[in-house]
């Protein structure tokens, strides 16, 4: 079975996170699968680049898990890519260490899904493109994001058991990919 790496980057992923809370918890049961929360591995955001390429050497299946924030990733997840994917590691000469590993990002959103379908927050393809990138120039195997809409609880839209069961249904695509 492949192993699969999941970055997570949710800065209160125990606290007031549901959904996110809810799909590590969740995926955590299946097997060969390693999560790194970033959050709680680097609280003052120094991060262990050694240990961090270590990991990444060791998965088939590379997964970045985050709640989209101001129509990008949690800022530790940029500064873990600046520090991690480096020149002769993840691209450039001799930096072929990630090349044909499978990516794939798993993201929630607070608004709902009609509010990416045009440019008024801008489309989720256009907000994840720097994403595609990165998996382009470190040769990773890019896969169709998954995205989960609506994941925060709002009086008289969207109630906590909704978000629970959205999350959830999350988790049972993220399980299928992982054991593809």
């Amino acid at each position: 079975m492949k192993k699969t790496l999941i970055i997570v980057a949710h800065p209160d992923l125990d606290g007031a996170s549901i959904a996110n809370h809810i799909i590590i918890d969740e995926v955590k049961e299946v097997l060969n699968v390693e999560t790194r929360d970033l959050y709680k591995l680097y609280p003052n955001f120094e991060i262990d680049i050694q240990s961090e390429q270590k990991a990444l050497l060791e998965a088939d299946n590379i997964i970045f898990q985050f709640p989209l924030y101001w129509y990008s990733t949690p800022s530790i997840l940029k500064e873990w890519q600046d520090k991690v994917l480096t020149y002769g590691f993840a691209f450039g000469a001799e930096g072929d260490k990630l090349k044909n590993k499978e990516f794939l990002i798993s993201t929630t959103t607070g608004a709902p899904e009609e509010a990416y379908q045009t440019d008024g927050y801008g489309t989720m393809k256009s907000l994840l493109a720097p994403l595609e990138q990165v998996a382009k120039m470190t040769e990773m195997v890019f896969n169709n994001p998954l995205v989960s809409f609506s994941m925060v609880c709002i009086p008289d839209v969207s109630s906590k058991e909704d978000v629970e069961q959205r999350a959830k249904n999350h988790v049972h695509k993220l399980k299928a990919w992982i054991v593809k």
